[in-house]
C-alpha cells in the first residue's frame, strides 16, 4: 500500500517537474522578455512622439518649410505610435492568455497534489485499525517482557535478610 503511494508521489512530482516548471520557465523566458522589450520600444517611439508634438507647436509659423517638416515629423511620429500601440496591446493580450494558461497548469497540478494528499489520508484512514491493533499487541509484548525481567530479578536476588542455602 505505502508502495503504490509513493509510486502517486513520483508521478506527480515528475508532473511537476516537466509541465509546471517547464511552462513558467518558457514564459518568463519567452513571454515576459517579449513583452519587456515591446514596452521600451513602446516607451520610446511615445518619447518620440511627444518630442515631435513640441517641435511642431514651437515651429515658427513664418517659415513654411519649418512647418511643413514639423508636421511630416508629426505625421510619422503618430503613424508609428499608432502601429507600434496596436502591437503593444496584442503583446499584453498575448501574455495575459499565456498566464492564464499557466494558471490552468498550476491548477491542475494543485488537484493532483489535492488528490493524492486525499488519496494517502484515505489510505492511512484503512489502516488505521491495523495501526492501533499493533500498537496494543506492541504494548503487550513490552509489558510481558518488562514483567518477565522482574521476575527474573526477584528470583536471581534474594529478599534482604534472607539466605540462599
Amino acid at each position: 500500500m505505502l508502495i503504490s503511494s509513493f509510486g502517486l508521489f513520483q508521478i506527480l512530482f515528475d508532473q511537476a517537474q516537466r509541465s509546471v516548471k517547464q511552462q513558467l520557465h518558457n514564459f518568463v523566458k519567452d513571454d515576459v522578455r517579449k513583452f519587456k522589450e515591446t514596452k521600451k520600444h513602446f516607451d520610446r517611439v511615445r518619447e518620440d512622439l511627444e518630442i515631435a508634438q513640441v517641435k511642431n507647436a514651437q515651429a515658427p509659423r513664418n517659415k513654411p518649410h519649418e512647418v511643413e517638416e514639423a508636421a511630416g515629423t508629426l505625421s510619422l511620429a503618430r503613424k508609428c505610435f499608432r502601429h507600434l500601440a496596436l502591437d503593444y496591446v496584442l503583446q499584453v493580450r498575448h501574455m495575459t492568455e499565456s498566464l492564464l494558461q499557466n494558471v490552468q497548469c498550476m491548477l491542475s497540478f494543485m488537484h493532483a497534489q489535492y488528490s493524492l494528499f486525499q488519496q494517502g489520508y484515505n489510505l492511512l484512514d484503512e489502516i488505521n485499525p491495523y495501526m492501533k491493533k499493533l500498537a496494543a499487541e506492541r504494548s503487550l509484548v513490552i509489558d510481558s517482557r518488562e514483567k518477565g525481567e522482574r521476575e527474573k530479578k526477584t528470583c536471581n536476588h534474594p529478599a534482604e535478610g534472607e539466605f540462599l542455602f
